[in-house]
């Protein structure tokens, strides 16, 4: 199994980086669950390698309330990444 080919994956609008996970900012609801199931394979893998990411998991999504640091104007989807 190989790693997600991140070339094609959806353009994010925003990115924050913790020190086990990073997460990711998508305008709509359709890049977010692209980009989730690129975050879950890559998740998938790394656990096999014997990656711990804490109380975080990879692949999962929430919705960001608008005017807040990283939700925009808008609102914004979240996507967590290993």
């Amino acid at each position: 199994m190989t790693t997600y080919d991140w070339a094609s994956a959806p353009a994010h609008q925003a990115i924050h980086c913790g020190c086990k996970v990073s997460w990711k900012y998508y305008d709509n609801s359709y890049d977010a669950e692209a980009a989730s199931k690129a975050a879950e394979h890559d998740a998938e893998i790394q656990l096999r390698r014997g990656y711990d990411f804490g109380y975080c998991c990879p692949g999962s999504i929430r919705w960001v309330e608008p005017g807040t640091k990283f939700g925009g104007d808008n609102g914004r989807w979240e996507v967590c990444f290993p």
